[in-house]
């Protein structure tokens, strides 16, 4: 058994070893693609989007509300709840790892090689700068476009809530 188990290893080594050599060009592909600088952007913009909508929606709920100080504090605490539930519980080089195995199955090695040689070269180092900065102004042109629709939305909800609660009387 022993022997088989060795035997086992010695020929799966070197299938080891390929799949690591390809991991790493994979690596090194993305860092020179810039996938974890714009994964960090992304999440990071998306948490300060996520931070500027439950700022609305609390600000809104407050405009019809005179809560004194223990109830600005519980307020207060129910939002920075709300932001803990919703952050992203993964890293851009978790995001970028799990990308790249996804990614990395429809290439072989010497094609990984080429397109690092290509992401190397200035024309590809041009094209991720010129990617990043398009990804960032795209996501901020759909982020402006869907903030009244999530304001109308947001203002409609509370009102509709306020008109709930009035019918049903049943505050406490």
């Amino acid at each position: 058994m022993k022997k088989l188990l060795i035997a086992f290893l010695i020929a799966a080594f070197p299938f080891l070893a390929l799949a690591d050599a390809k991991s790493e060009k994979l690596k090194s592909l993305m860092e020179a693609q810039g996938l974890l600088s714009m994964f960090e952007e992304q999440l990071a913009m998306g948490e300060e989007q996520s931070k500027v909508y439950g700022q609305q929606m609390l600000d809104q709920f407050m405009a019809q509300m005179n809560p004194n100080e223990e109830f600005q504090k519980r307020f207060s605490d129910a939002f920075n709840n709300f932001m803990s539930k919703i952050s992203t519980p993964w890293g851009a080089e978790e995001i970028v790892a799990v990308w790249g195995d996804y990614y990395g199955k429809y290439f072989t090695e010497k094609e990984l090689e080429e397109l690092h040689n290509f992401y190397t070269s200035e024309l590809g180092k041009k094209e991720v700068a010129a990617s990043k900065s398009a990804l960032t102004e795209f996501t901020v042109h759909f982020q402006k476009l869907g903030e009244p629709i999530f304001q109308n939305a947001t203002q409609e909800y509370i009102q509709e809530l306020k008109v709930v609660a009035t019918e049903c009387k049943c505050r406490k």
